[in-house]
């Protein structure tokens, strides 16, 4: 299995000025391969190669000199970026864009790196130190440089072998929602946390300030900075409640079914409630829950949702008029009462065994 460690760095001056001048080197030939690509379809109908663009790379060290300081894999790793994007684009994404200085904060390594208790060596910059908190228990792959707002970080992608934790009895159904985070089918519930929604004011005050500022001047990036790190703080608040919600549930748990909700088409709904619905992090939420069963070789079904919240858990009768609102469920067959949430959490346990066909370790 591919897992992902980041860590802080600690590096000295010297090597904080090598970062700098890497990404400026890496971002510049990406908006150079870019531009090639872009002007070699718009004149000659020719799609160039992600191989002739790293055939391009000589040329380029030959005209800038300083290209020749980066390691050759990096530069490699900025073509592989922009391919990437365009493979993106091919499926509906946006057109790759030009990187602007500020918005192109990373680059990568694709071998050579191993760590030497708290420091990790990297091709042509060597140790550089950093707070080893977690052992990487595997072959590591790549590490990716990035600066952010509180500093230099690195992210280490390496191959560990899976283990196996899975137990017969251990299976819940888990319902999302707005009020209630998750409710579980066994009857907890955890509630939303909103961490937007209380810096709402203050964000709409510095926004304010910020249309009110001149470009450029040191007040406008202050207060640019100020938005940034309040964003930031509640990124980080709402990454790092998923991180332990998913890790509670993965270690109670061994067979976890949920809803396979479209986040995008139910954020299409009235604002408060779609902004309420992505302050959540449904999507992230799902992503963690995945990676950490799969890793401890337990199951996670993405059920269809069609349904789960109008069928009466006791009795299977399905209909609109059997839940009332959005807390209070009535069967209007046998008469069951019950919570909203958690009967739509015991119908999605029962249909997920039911759909269920993975053989169990």
């Amino acid at each position: 299995m591919i897992k992902t460690y980041k860590y802080k760095l600690n590096p000295n001056n010297s090597q904080m000025k090598t970062f700098e001048e890497w990404i400026n080197t890496c971002r510049l030939i990406y908006n150079i391969s870019l531009e090639q690509k872009d002007y070699a379809y718009s004149s000659r109908r020719y799609n160039v190669s992600k191989y002739e663009s790293y055939n391009q790379l000589p040329d380029l060290k030959n005209e800038f000199t300083f290209i020749k300081n980066v390691h050759s894999d990096v530069l490699q790793e900025v073509i592989d970026r922009l391919f990437k994007s365009y493979d993106k684009f091919y499926k509906g994404g946006g057109f790759p864009k030009y990187k602007k200085k500020g918005l192109y904060n990373s680059f990568t390594f694709k071998r050579g790196i191993s760590i030497i208790n708290n420091k990790i060596k990297l091709p042509k910059i060597g140790l550089v130190k950093f707070f080893n908190s977690r052992e990487i228990v595997g072959v590591i792959k790549t590490a990716t440089i990035s600066k952010e707002l509180k500093g230099w970080f690195i992210s280490i992608t390496f191959e560990t072998p899976t283990i196996n934790r899975y137990c017969d009895n251990q299976a819940v159904g888990i319902d999302v929602g707005i009020k209630h985070f998750l409710t579980f089918s066994e009857g907890t519930f955890i509630d939303s946390p909103y961490f937007l929604e209380p810096k709402l004011k203050e964000l709409k005050r510095l926004q304010r300030r910020l249309s009110r500022q001149v470009k450029g001047s040191n007040s406008r990036n202050k207060t640019k900075h100020q938005i940034s790190k309040l964003h930031l703080k509640i990124s980080n608040s709402r990454k790092d409640f998923n991180q332990k919600q998913s890790t509670i549930i993965c270690d109670k748990f061994s067979e976890v079914y949920i809803e396979d909700l479209k986040i995008q088409n139910m954020t299409k709904l009235n604002p408060t409630l779609s902004r309420r619905m992505l302050d959540n992090s449904f999507y992230s939420f799902r992503l963690m829950l995945e990676y950490k069963l799969k890793y401890q070789s337990k199951i996670l079904i993405a059920v269809p949702p069609a349904y789960t919240s109008q069928r009466c858990n006791e009795c299977g009768f399905t209909s609109k008029d059997n839940r009332l609102n959005q807390s209070e469920f009535i069967c209007t067959s046998c008469g069951n009462i019950a919570n909203a949430d958690l009967n739509a959490a015991k119908n999605i346990l029962a249909l997920g065994k039911s759909l269920s066909t993975k053989v169990k370790p």
